[in-house]
């Protein structure tokens, strides 16, 4: 059985397709892990935006504890007040609690400065919970559009290997061997088109034999750089053709 350039090129096609079916299935779990990196380094985000919003909420605590604690020494200063007799103990206690009333001024400023970068940490997290969704649902919908394609993926993969298989019928008898070893080294690449008098998978240049064996179709013409099985692009089959 002699080969032709047709059916070469319909065998490379195949095991082209076959080649994309195999890469999208191989390349899910790739896939999928690379946006689950992306939803843990979300999660961190979070994690993080969440914990410098609690650091503001304890500081804004101690500071209102602190308040309080000072208006109470205030307190006991005020009723102080009411027993003093002397005039000079009496200033002395108003000039604590003017210190102290100082220290709340000073204390009242630093809750309100908490109270902004609150607000202002509390945006960053609704934002950063925003974007952990977003790549969430990202994940989500990629993994179910992968699973329900999985099934016809691996129908498809299946028709396309019987199919090559019996296109590969008419791969002579005697070069079975050889180009089953070539199609195991390279896979969908183990098949290359001659342009311009060269193989396009190595650009080595064919030899005039190699060429006529091109036309002819008599026998399988292997590259003699990278071993690629040769076969002519149809226009240039016609071509040559033509002009014998």
């Amino acid at each position: 059985m002699t080969t032709t350039a047709n059916s070469l090129r319909e065998i490379h096609s195949l095991h082209q397709r076959a080649k994309a079916i195999r890469d999208r299935l191989v390349g899910v779990p790739k896939a999928v892990a690379a946006r689950s990196g992306m939803v843990a380094k979300k999660q961190e985000a979070v994690d993080k935006a969440k914990k410098d919003l609690q650091q503001v909420k304890v500081t804004k605590a101690s500071k209102e504890s602190q308040r309080k604690s000072i208006h109470q020494k205030m307190d006991d200063y005020a009723s102080k007040l009411l027993s003093v007799k002397k005039n000079d103990e009496y200033k002395a206690i108003q000039n604590e609690i003017a210190v102290l009333k100082s220290q709340v001024n000073k204390v009242d400023d630093e809750i309100i400065d908490c109270e902004l970068e609150i607000e202002t940490r509390e945006a960053a997290v609704k934002a950063v919970e925003g974007e952990l969704k977003k790549v969430q649902d990202d994940l989500a919908a990629f993994q179910k559009q992968a699973e329900d394609a999985r099934p016809a993926d691996e129908a498809k993969l299946a028709e396309l290997s019987q199919a090559v298989a019996e296109a590969e019928a008419i791969i002579p008898v005697d070069l079975r061997d050889k180009y089953q070893r070539i199609i195991r080294q390279k896979g969908a690449d183990a098949l290359a088109i001659v342009e311009e008098g060269a193989c396009t998978g190595c650009f080595m240049s064919v030899t005039s034999q190699m060429l006529n064996d091109l036309i002819n179709c008599d026998t399988l013409v292997f590259c003699r750089s990278c071993g690629r099985v040769l076969y002519m692009a149809e226009e240039a089959e016609k071509l040559t053709k033509r002009s014998l």
